[in-house]
């Protein structure tokens, strides 16, 4: 391909296509570990542009100084899939003329899709924003979030009302903790923040945009070793003993890559009990009324490891993994331990980017949850979300019990009856069954085999032939949970 350079009133463009239908510009949030000052040669992150690629957008016009790409977009999949990102500040039209024929872009400029999957309109219509909550962050880095757009009515309004730094383990001033950066994850917890709370005129990323926050950066990007696990127990002392703070996210974990192998955890560890991080978040969850939600892990393609991330596997805190818009597994969210007598993670939702994105949407639907219902303790909202999720009480140890509702979980906490989501419960000698559509359910089912009650064997997806899906056992299954995208139905199997 024959590449251009062309600079045009003195502003550094890069042209390899000319036509500009169905064309947008994408603005990025930041230039992520591009440090230059040099404003005639600032680069745009090149992470993002690779993430880009993999899922099939190549940027046409790359401006340095705008910051953006422009990329062709053919469909309103192609416009909700771009919109979700957290590093998309901002989406334009090249033509202001042309449109998407769909309302769904009216709807994904209200929500990102994470939202859209737990099904919001009733917080929405409800007014619930997190108002008088208080949350806690605890996490790598919040480097410019003080100007980060999305989260500039809440440092506007003073709702960032405390923060410490654990690793440069002094107190620290405002400009130092958000403006100095020391590693290349500083801005890690920006995104986690921004995932809570975040939202601007045209995108609503976080629930909770009106809840009052606390941070603690207790990890350091350039070196993983036991000593962040003191600052992170450090840090959730301090927001609960000292702040009196019952909500609090942390999408960090530990398992391995520190620097002394000898530190790493192996997955027999995960068993909520070994790590320090482990027994202290179940003191949080357990005895301090606290709600912690905490990322599951990002480790389910590595096979040595596969399983959640302390302190994930802590019984009492809400473990979170993430799925796939059709409600699959993603392939590198962890599963939960064979070895545990509970299940792990406890609920999932959408994130392209790892389960450091997914745990906050389900902090901010938390705390919606806790300004609906104040006086609930952290258990009732813990058990409102588990309860209001796709398979409830049926569990498994790929994406728990699901993705929660939030109109759902609205009604448990109001202790209004609350459908269960189990549409029909079968059970065979067959060794296969077929399934008829419902009504417009689509075309795919997705079926989790299990082998005992919550541990998946096989993960797959089965297309809709003549009007229903055949759905065979797997040799050692003993129960399937289907998901048709609007209906649950639980196969056992019989021997």
């Amino acid at each position: 391909m024959l590449f251009i350079l062309l600079i045009i009133n003195s502003m550094n463009f890069s042209v390899v296509h000319s036509q500009i239908e169905n064309r947008y510009w994408l603005v990025f949030d930041d230039r992520c570990e591009n440090d230059n000052l040099d404003i005639i040669n600032l680069s745009i992150c090149e992470s993002y542009l690779e993430e880009l690629h993999q899922m099939g957008f190549y940027e046409k016009t790359t401006s340095r100084w705008l910051n953006a790409v422009t990329v062709n977009i053919k469909s309103t999949s192609d416009l909700n899939k771009l919109s979700s990102l957290p590093y998309i500040k901002e989406i334009k039209p090249v033509n202001r003329n042309w449109k998407l024929a769909s309302n769904t872009y009216k709807d994904v400029k209200r929500s990102s899709y994470a939202l859209i999957q737990i099904n919001p309109d009733t917080l929405y219509n409800s007014s619930l924003n997190g108002n008088g909550v208080k949350i806690g962050i605890i996490d790598a880095g919040f480097w410019k979030s003080n100007t980060n757009d999305y989260l500039k009515t809440i440092f506007e309004e003073d709702r960032v009302q405390g923060f410490k730094d654990y690793v440069a383990g002094v107190e620290t001033s405002e400009n130092i903790f958000f403006n100095s950066k020391r590693t290349g994850s500083d801005s890690h917890g920006t995104s986690v923040f921004r995932m809570i709370g975040g939202k601007d005129n045209h995108m609503r990323y976080g629930l909770a945009d009106k809840a009052t926050y606390f941070l603690a950066r207790t990890d350091n990007g350039d070196t993983e070793n036991r000593s962040e696990e003191e600052n992170w127990i450090a840090a959730l002392e301090w927001m609960v003993d000292s702040l009196d703070i019952h909500l609090i996210n942390s999408s960090l974990g530990y398992s391995i890559g520190f620097d002394d192998p000898k530190e790493n955890y192996s997955p027999e560890d995960m068993d909520g009990k070994t790590s320090m991080v482990t027994r202290a978040a179940e003191i949080a969850a357990e005895e301090k009324n606290v709600l912690l939600v905490v990322s599951a892990g990002n480790e389910g393609d590595n096979n040595k490891w596969k399983v959640v991330s302390a302190p994930a596997d802590a019984r009492g805190v809400l473990s979170i993994g993430a799925t796939t818009k059709t409600g699959t597994k993603a392939s590198y969210s962890s599963i939960g331990p064979e070895q545990l007598n509970y299940v792990k993670p406890e609920v999932s939702c959408f994130s392209l980017f790892g389960t450091s994105f997914s745990a906050p949407v389900i902090t901010g639907l938390a705390a919606c949850l806790w300004q609906y219902k104040p006086s609930a303790t952290a258990a009732e909202i813990r058990g409102a979300i588990i309860q209001s999720s796709w398979f409830y009480p049926y569990a498994n140890n790929y994406i728990g019990y699901g993705v929660p509702d939030a109109a759902k979980a609205i009604h448990i906490l109001g202790d209004e009856v609350s459908k269960s989501s189990v549409s029909e419960i079968m059970a065979y000698d067959e060794k296969k069954i077929k399934v008829k559509e419902g009504n417009n359910e689509g075309t795919l089912l997705i079926a989790y085999h299990k082998e005992s009650e919550t541990i998946v064997i096989k993960q797959e997806f089965i297309y809709l032939k003549e009007g229903t899906w055949l759905v065979k056992k797997p040799k050692k299954a003993i129960s399937t949970t289907l998901w048709t995208g609007k209906r649950h139905i639980e196969v056992f199997w019989k021997k």
